[in-house]
This record gives C-alpha cells, sequence and structure tokens, in this order.
C-alpha cells in the first residue's frame, strides 16, 4: 500500500495462482495520485517482494495509461488473449526482472 499524511495513496496486489508464478492481480491508484510515480513505486515494491523467479501481470488493450506505466517500469509485452472482456483483448505483460530473485 502506498500513502502519505493525506491516507491512502494506492495499493498492488500479487498473488501465486498464476502457474505457480508471481501476478499482479491489482494495482489501484487513486485518481489524483495518478502520473505521480505511485503506481511505478507499487510495481517496483512488487517485484522486490516477488517470491518466485518470474513476475506477470494483464491488462486490457484499452487500458492505455497502465500499458505506458508497465513500458516505463521496464516489464516486456507477452501475448494477447482474446474472449475475456469481449471486444476487448487482454495484454499480458512479464516483468523481465524481478528485483526480488
Amino acid at each position: 500500500m502506498a500513502e502519505d499524511a493525506s491516507g491512502p495513496l494506492g495499493y498492488c496486489v500479487v498473488e501465486y495462482t498464476f502457474f505457480d508464478q508471481g501476478f499482479v492481480t491489482m494495482l489501484m491508484v487513486v485518481p489524483s495520485a495518478r502520473g505521480k510515480g505511485v503506481g511505478y513505486r507499487l510495481l517496483e515494491s512488487a517485484a522486490v517482494s516477488c517470491t518466485t523467479s518470474k513476475l506477470f501481470t494483464s491488462t486490457n488493450v484499452t487500458n492505455q495509461p497502465m500499458q505506458r506505466l508497465l513500458q516505463r517500469a521496464g516489464w516486456s509485452p507477452m501475448g494477447l488473449l482474446h474472449g475475456l472482456d469481449e471486444g476487448d483483448p487482454e495484454l499480458f505483460y512479464l516483468c523481465r526482472t524481478p528485483v526480488g530473485e
């Protein structure tokens, strides 16, 4: 969780049910804190704390802000899956070098 004196700014959830690898299932940043590095720091923290050799996440094709964040954070696109959200394919990403290794 990220917070400052005003309260919570965002949170990140990592699970290990995706082929026994780390997977960021949720990354949420309050609108007023977006674009200020909060999401980047949350992803960095997820990589540091990840207990597996690989850390994945996914986002919809229409979620351009998340795609830009993942690119800035050095995550690599791994593939595209159709059929989860009709008309909005899911892009999968891999954190190439989780710091927690």
